[in-house]
C-alpha cells in the first residue's frame, strides 16, 4: 500500500513537473528571441542608433544556437527517466553560455558601460515558482546573483551591483509567490487525501449495510444450532467452542461493518470517564490474567464530559486489547486520565510491547490495513472514526521494541455547530 502510494504521488508530481516545464520552456524561447530581435535590430533602428546586430566579440548567432539544442538533449534527459533534471540543465546551462558570452563581448569592446538583465533571467526568477521546489528556486537566486557578482568583480562595473539588487528584489517576489504555491500544493494533497479516505470509508459502508443483516440472521441460527449439538455431544466440547468462538469473531466483525457504514447519530450524555475506564478494566481483566498482563491505571479528578459512554468503551477496549497483543509474554499496559487544558481531556495507553515501524504507523486507521494475522483491520478504524464523531483525536507515538503510546484527546463539551 505503500509503494502504490508513493508511486501515485510520483506519478502526480510528474505530471506537475511537466505542465510547468512546458510552460517555462514556452516562456523561455520566446523571450530568448523576442528580447534580442527587439533589443538587436527593433530598438537601434527605431531610436536610429548606429549598432545594428548581436554584439561583436560574442558567441553571435551560435548564443541561439546552442539553446535551440537543448531542445534535443532536455528531450533525451526525460526519455531516460530525468525529468526532473530538465529544469537544472537549463538554468546551469544558460548561466554557463551567457557567463561566457557576456565575457567575450565586454573583452572585444571594452566597454566601460556593460548592459545589465534580459527577459530570459526574469523569466528563470519570476516563473521557478512554477516548479514547486525551494531547492531549484535557491539557485536560480543564487546563481544570477553569483553571475553579476563575477562579472562585477571581473570587470570593475559598477553597474552590476545594481543587478545584483534588482535581483535580489525580484527572488523576494518570487519567494512570496514560491510559498504560497507550496501552500496551495499541501492543500490540495491534504484534500486529496481526505477525499481517498471518505470514500474507502464509503465503499466499506455500502458493503457493510448490503450484507450485514443479511449475514447476521444465519449467524445466529449457526450459533443456536452449535450450542445445541455442544450439548447433545459435550464429549466433542472443545471442537463446539472454537466453533462459537469463532461465529462470535464473524459477528464483531459485522458490529465493526455497521458502525462504519451507520450516520452519524450518537447519544451524547455528561459521562464520568473514570467510570468509563473502570468499567473497560474490569471487562479486560479476565483476559489480561490469562494472558499475563497488568493493568496500572492513573488518573485525576475529571469533570463530566459529554460523549457516547458505549462507543468510548469499545474505543478503550480496542486500543487495551492491541496493547495486550502486542505483549505476547505478558507486560503491563499503562491507562492514565488527566485534564488536557480547560476543554480537553487526555486519555494515554502504553505499552511494552514489540512497537510499531514508521511505515505502519503512517497507514493506522486505514481500512484493512493490520500486522496481525488473524486481523482485519476494522476495529482500529471503527476507534478513529468514533473519535473523529466526538470531535476529538487520537495520537500514536510507537518505535520498535520500545512500545507505543496512545493518546486520545476528547472534549469536555461537545461543539454546538
Amino acid at each position: 500500500m505503500n509503494k502504490q502510494k508513493q508511486s501515485n504521488k510520483s506519478f502526480f508530481l510528474e505530471g506537475e513537473e511537466i505542465k510547468a516545464l512546458r510552460l517555462f520552456l514556452a516562456l523561455f524561447y520566446i523571450c530568448l528571441i523576442i528580447y534580442d530581435v527587439f533589443y538587436y535590430y527593433l530598438l537601434p533602428y527605431l531610436s536610429e542608433r548606429n549598432s545594428f546586430g548581436l554584439p561583436d566579440g560574442g558567441l553571435g548567432f551560435w548564443y541561439h544556437l546552442i539553446f535551440i539544442l537543448f531542445l534535443p538533449i532536455s528531450m533525451y534527459i526525460n526519455k531516460i527517466g530525468k525529468i526532473f533534471a530538465v529544469k537544472y540543465f537549463y538554468l546551469f546551462g544558460f548561466l554557463t553560455v551567457d557567463i561566457l558570452n557576456n565575457i567575450l563581448i565586454q573583452l572585444e569592446n571594452n566597454s566601460s558601460n556593460m548592459g545589465i538583465g534580459n527577459a530570459v533571467e526574469l523569466v528563470f526568477i519570476l516563473f521557478s515558482p512554477l516548479f514547486i521546489n525551494k531547492r531549484f528556486f535557491w539557485y536560480t537566486s543564487a546563481g544570477f546573483i553569483f553571475k553579476y557578482a563575477l562579472l562585477a568583480s571581473v570587470f570593475q562595473q559598477g553597474s552590476m551591483v545594481l543587478a545584483i539588487f534588482l535581483y535580489s528584489i525580484f527572488s523576494l517576489i518570487s519567494f512570496i509567490i514560491l510559498n504560497r504555491y507550496i501552500s496551495n500544493m499541501k492543500t490540495r494533497i491534504k484534500m486529496n487525501d481526505e477525499l481517498r479516505h471518505a470514500e474507502k470509508l464509503a465503499a466499506v459502508g455500502r458493503f457493510a449495510t448490503s450484507i450485514s443483516h443479511e449475514v447476521r440472521n444465519p449467524l445466529a441460527s449457526l450459533k443456536g444450532f452449535t450450542q445445541l449439538q455442544h450439548e447433545k455431544h459435550p464429549e466433542d466440547g472443545e471442537y463446539y467452542t472454537i466453533m462459537t468462538n469463532e461465529i462470535e469473531r464473524i459477528s464483531s466483525l459485522l458490529d465493526d461493518l455497521l458502525v462504519i457504514g451507520k450516520p452519524k447519530g450518537m447519544n451524547f450524555e455528561m459521562q464520568d470517564i473514570n467510570e468509563i475506564i473502570e468499567y473497560v478494566l474490569k471487562v479486560m481483566d479476565s483476559d489480561a490474567m490469562n494472558q499475563g498482563v497488568g493493568f496500572l491505571r492513573e488518573s485525576d479528578d475529571l469533570p463530566l464530559i459529554e460523549c457516547d459512554a458505549k462507543h468510548v468503551k469499545q474505543v478503550l477496549i480496542n486500543l487495551i486489547k492491541n496493547g495486550m497483543e502486542a505483549m505476547p509474554f505478558g507486560g503491563e499496559v499503562a491507562i492514565k486520565a488527566e485534564l488536557q487544558n480547560s476543554e480537553m481531556i487526555k486519555l494515554t495507553i502504553k505499552d511494552g510491547g514489540q512497537g510499531i515501524s514508521k511505515e505502519n504507523l503512517a497507514h493506522l486507521g486505514t481500512p484493512f490495513h493490520t500486522t496481525k494475522s488473524d486481523g482485519t483491520g476494522l476495529g482500529l478504524m471503527v476507534s478513529f472514526k468514533i473519535i473523529e464523531e466526538h470531535h476529538g483525536s487520537i495520537q500514536y507515538e510507537s518505535e520498535e521494541g520500545k512500545g507505543t503510546i496512545v493518546s486520545v484527546s476528547l472534549p469536555v463539551k461537545q461543539p454546538n455547530f
